[in-house]
């Protein structure tokens, strides 16, 4: 994320220092890796069982003045 706003010689060198010492970082990162396929979740046995809802905010306004969409997705 900090390339997509800005840019120094050696960053990413700088970023690894900085995450290396910050103590939230470090309780933050999974120190087990996993090595292993991760394990599918169970597919439903109906409809409507497991929905998600999500929006997307910040699109090209449209000829209505809309700007968002609403995806739902229902895993069955």
């Amino acid at each position: 994320m900090l390339k997509e706003h800005y840019c120094w010689p050696k960053m990413s060198k700088d970023v690894q220092h900085f995450v290396k010492r910050c103590s939230k970082c470090q309780m933050a990162k999974s120190h087990v890796l996993s090595r292993d396929l991760y394990t599918p979740l169970p597919a439903p046995l109906a409809p409507w069982e497991d929905v998600s809802l999500d929006f997307i905010m910040g699109l090209p306004w449209t000829q209505r003045s809309k700007d968002s969409i609403m995806v739902a997705v229902d895993r069955f």
